[in-house]
């Protein structure tokens, strides 16, 4: 049980101690907005004291505070904002809440980036982008490599001897045809 708590250098809390004493084992602490009424729940919920508020407890036996305040509220209740009229209790299920929606949002930035890479990739009407430079750069070295085998066929010919079976020549020939 707390038997005195007192206050001073904060809040709306002099430099002269406010001793609230003797307590009783049920005390009802009301006053007007901006008086400490919260800095009292605040000093009792935090219970390490200070050098300026301490809360003193029966036989110096410090007992588990409970303390119903906005930070209590804010720390264990939250209303989800698609789910309007749903609150969370608890501290655990509120983390719990606020780890998914981070990670919802790391998905979303995923999605965004995915995107992004697919456009470059396929271009805005998915007929360009880099795949259709791919295959315009494939197009152009094939042709060249004809080219150049065609100007050196001659001198070539030798290297590829016993290598080159009229099947091979035929579908290198429909292949060279076909990407044209």
């Amino acid at each position: 049980m707390i038997e005195a708590i007192s206050l001073s250098k904060t809040a709306t809390y002099g430099e002269q101690p406010e001793v609230l004493s003797p307590l009783r084992r049920v005390n009802f602490i009301f006053g007007t907005n901006g008086t400490g009424k919260t800095t009292i729940s605040r000093v009792i919920d935090s219970c390490t004291g200070s050098a300026s508020c301490e809360v003193v407890w029966k036989d110096d036996q410090p007992m588990q505070a409970l303390v119903y305040n906005r930070d209590f509220v804010e720390r264990n209740f939250s209303q989800l904002a698609e789910l309007k009229g749903v609150f969370t209790l608890g501290e655990k299920q509120l983390k719990v809440q606020e780890d998914i929606n981070s990670q919802k949002q790391e998905v979303d930035g995923y999605k965004s980036k995915v995107g992004n890479l697919q456009t470059v990739l396929g271009g805005v009407d998915r007929m360009s982008g880099k795949r259709d430079e791919l295959a315009t750069l494939e197009s152009s070295f094939q042709e060249q490599c004809w080219e150049a085998y065609g100007t050196h066929k001659e001198r070539l010919s030798a290297a590829f001897e016993g290598f080159r079976k009229p099947s091979e020549r035929n579908s290198c020939q429909l292949h060279r045809y076909a990407d044209l």
